[in-house]
């Protein structure tokens, strides 16, 4: 992979702007998109002019009404969202046919010999942002660097339509951000020991990392990424779409919450569709990641694999990642699972009688009824409270 040659692009408050694309009446008014009506929903996204009247992302419906009449309150609209996502993932692949989704708002780029074609790779994102504003008035920002890490970094700070970072400047554009904005830091561990050692700047991590053993003892397992990510060091490859195959399923809470019976339940939902997709697919997955976002903008993953894919498997799985990765008492927001890593699922069968086989023959009994009828026309009494709650 030559220098400079991955482009990351940022859609700032993507869905404020999807919104306002809709309905025009919205510009220049204070909007905020919220998980629910209710009294206890909160702000998901929220405009500049929505931060101006005191506003922030986790408020509470609530605290919001009182705080201001003027600001436009509107639920989370996935379907329009998804749509724009998807026109401009097809717009970007008109440039590199290497492109890689991130989330809603962020696409990386691999842009590697791709100079020869538009002079140097600020032209090509250039003009990436000029059509995609001219096209669906969409606006976002973009960084270039000779990685993912420090390309997705630069859109996180820098507010200039266009930067880069030249190869070799990467530990010295890291020394002075906050050392939150490197993805190992999010394990909790982590940053309780830079909470305590009141490390507040990635300078700070370069320097410990030089004393290799102090380091290690004190970051342990950690220590060897903390410190290359620390000097911008990353070997990621920006991953075509069509590699990156996988089965996503998010359930964005109505209200904040941390009430076990209405988390486990929304955990069994979330579960029955991944594995009633894997049944479909007769494939089974050796990667499962279980995404948490809380009410203060917070989010903490946790990784694991499927053993089998009847219900009862593919959900004590989730409900494993979902303790393992829920360490914070405060409320969450939503909850996401993303499966990927297929493998062909080779159903053996047993001659004698089984938990597993059993399970799987009731599954394979209630995927013929939620295929006739639809996914939702059959559930178990724990997962229609938790719907009807909502």
């Amino acid at each position: 992979m030559t220098s400079q040659d991955v482009l990351h692009m940022r859609l700032n408050n993507m869905e404020i702007q999807a919104e306002r694309i809709i309905d025009p009446s919205l510009k220049a008014r204070p909007v905020a998109i919220i998980s629910s009506h209710n009294s206890n929903g909160s702000i998901i996204s929220l405009s500049p002019e929505a931060k101006e009247e005191g506003l922030h992302r986790g408020m509470k419906v609530s605290l919001v009404r009182k705080m201001s009449h003027s600001t436009q309150l509107l639920p989370y609209n996935h379907s329009l969202y998804d749509r724009i996502n998807w026109y401009i993932y097809r717009v970007v692949s008109s440039y590199t046919p290497v492109v890689e989704p991130h989330r809603l708002n962020e696409f990386f780029l691999d842009m590697g010999g791709m100079d020869s074609i538009y002079g140097n790779i600020e032209n090509a994102g250039l003009d990436i942002i000029k059509r995609i504003r001219e096209e669906i008035s969409i606006y976002g920002t973009i960084g270039i660097s000779k990685n993912k890490l420090v390309s997705q970094i630069i859109t996180a700070v820098i507010p200039d339509e266009i930067h880069k970072i030249d190869s070799g400047y990467e530990s010295q554009f890291l020394e002075p951000l906050n050392p939150k904005l490197l993805p190992v830091v999010r394990i909790k561990s982590i940053q309780c020991i830079l909470k305590f050692l009141l490390i507040k700047q990635i300078s700070h991590i370069q320097i410990m990392a030089e004393q290799s053993e102090e380091f290690d003892i004190l970051f342990g397992i950690y220590a060897k990424v903390l410190s290359k990510e620390a000097q911008g060091y990353d070997t990621s490859q920006v991953k075509p779409y069509r590699y990156r195959n996988h089965i996503l399923e998010q359930k964005i809470l109505p209200e904040d919450t941390n009430d076990q019976m209405i988390l486990d339940g929304i955990i069994k939902d979330l579960s029955e569709r991944v594995s009633f997709k894997l049944r479909k697919r007769k494939q089974i997955a050796d990667r499962v990641q279980l995404e948490i976002h809380y009410s203060d903008g917070y989010n903490i993953c946790y990784n694991g694999k499927f053993a089998d894919i009847d219900d009862m498997s593919v959900f004590r799985t989730c409900k494993k990642l979902f303790k393992n990765a829920n360490q914070r008492r405060n409320r969450i927001r939503s909850i996401l699972i993303d499966v990927s890593e297929f493998r062909p699922y080779a159903d053996q069968k047993n001659l004698f009688f089984t938990k597993e086989s059993h399970s799987m023959k009731v599954s394979r009994a209630i995927d013929k009824i939620r295929v006739k009828y639809g996914f939702d026309s059959i559930q178990t009494a724990n997962v229609l409270r938790v719907l009807n709650h909502q």
